[in-house]
């Protein structure tokens, strides 16, 4: 038994350096996102393809709900407890910026190379300060999605629903509410009716985004009031499902009205298209634009950065470095793009975007949507327009109008003043 022992203490002697040397050479990433079930299953998959291809590399999955996940990266960053890299939410990008501690600039490191993705997308929404804070793991655009079954009597002579203004669109709801009283033209959830239509309203009577970089606002008190007055339209025509009952959905896939076909057109990202349809095959679908108000400058429609990634300014050169090989991994790479497919949007690299169409992975109908959306660009969105604060002030206000419990004029005053409050506060 002692001789064992000793030749045990030995051969453990002769192994411990070569053990200690893998466990230094191998770095633990930590990576952090929000999404669903399909978002993380195909996220793991590319994890484990990236270990296998880099076995010194182990990446560690930090994922939940979109709820909660920016106070808890908040707070992770306020305790130096942030993961290496992580995702964020294009909204968020100046506000954290401005904190100083979360984004390393990702020009510093030699595996990334953004020439994948559009200048404009990275001028637009990636480089603060002159630093390539974040990149875009796609890109999304809003169009209309309708169900041509429903809206058989509305299609033009190619079958088609185009170049709908605001009026046309409220007069197709009242028309067919008033032939089904079940069906309706549209329905958003809470923050939708924001983004799809308050939004665009206000963008095609001003011209100019809702609330700029430099802090101030771009419409006046008497162009929120009439953007209230068309807005309202919507739901006094019949055109949209009551709010009181589409508020309690978070999402169409809830709402039986949307899932029995009595729905008729919903705005919303391409990227959603084929997940809000699949199962849904007893209806024919098409896609269009937005609708326009007449006269219009502007088409109020976005194409933005759907999911952007950064690096934790606090972590070491290495778990960086480390980190900034698997970012452009992810992004460009054609097995980890197969893998992730539509899953945080369009892939934004010009590259992947190439390797989904070249293997058939992109439907018919995204792909057409792809093309309605990119060809009718509206503004950029502004550095703090997505903030939520921002958008909470606008979803209180744009409630008080529908429930009338306070007219155009009266919401929008309340809201100018609301938003140049916080506005300064956020400029301190």
């Amino acid at each position: 038994m002692k001789r064992v022992l000793i030749l045990t203490l030995c051969a453990v002697m002769l192994l411990s350096p070569f053990s200690f040397a893998q466990a230094e050479g191998t770095v633990t990433l930590r990576f952090s996102w929000w999404g669903g079930d399909s978002r993380a299953e195909a996220t793991l998959k590319a994890i484990e393809l990236y270990e296998t291809l880099n076995p010194n590399v182990k990446i560690e999955a930090e994922y939940s709900a979109f709820s909660g996940y920016y106070q808890k990266l908040i707070t992770q960053l306020a305790s130096g407890n942030a993961p290496d890299f992580f995702q964020v939410d294009q909204g968020w990008v100046a506000e954290l910026n401005a904190r100083g501690d979360a984004f390393a600039d990702l020009n510093g490191f030699d595996a990334i190379d953004p020439a994948s993705i559009p200048q404009t997308m990275l001028d637009d929404y990636c480089i603060k300060d002159g630093k390539l804070v974040v990149l875009p793991l796609g890109y999304n655009g809003t169009v209309i999605l309708y169900n041509k079954t429903l809206l058989a009597d509305y299609l033009d002579a190619d079958g088609e629903l185009k170049d709908l203004t605001w009026e046309r669109f409220e007069e197709i709801g009242a028309d067919l509410h008033a032939k089904d009283p079940e069906a309706y033209m549209t329905v958003a959830v809470t923050d939708g009716y924001v983004r799809y239509f308050l939004k665009p309203i206000l963008e095609q009577i001003t011209n100019d985004i809702s609330v700029k970089d430099d802090y101030t606002l771009g419409f006046t008190v008497e162009q929120m009031t009439q953007a209230f007055d068309e807005f309202k339209k919507v739901f006094t025509s019949g055109a949209a499902q009551p709010y009181a009952e589409s508020v309690v959905y978070d999402s169409l896939q809830n709402n039986a009205l949307w899932l029995n076909g009595k729905i008729g057109a919903v705005p919303l990202f391409f990227s959603n298209i084929d997940g809000e349809i699949a199962n849904l095959t007893d209806f024919d679908w098409g896609v269009t634009a937005l609708p326009k108000m007449e006269g219009a400058q502007t088409s109020g429609q976005e194409v933005c950065p759907s999911l952007m990634v950064a690096i934790n300014k606090n972590v070491s050169e290495t778990q960086q470095a480390e980190a900034a090989k698997f970012i452009q991994w992810m992004l460009n790479d054609p097995e980890a793009v197969k893998l992730l497919g539509t899953q945080r949007g369009v892939p934004a690299s010009e590259a992947a975007l190439a390797t989904l169409v070249e293997n058939d992975m992109l439907s018919d109908i995204m792909t057409k949507a792809i093309e309605i959306s990119s060809a009718s660009v509206g503004f950029k969105n502004g550095d703090y327009e997505m903030d939520s604060s921002i958008n909470s002030i606008f979803v209180e206000n744009m409630e008080q109008v529908i429930y009338d419990v306070a007219s155009s004029a009266d919401a929008a005053q309340q809201l100018s003043d609301a938003l140049a409050g916080r506005l300064a506060e956020m400029k301190q």
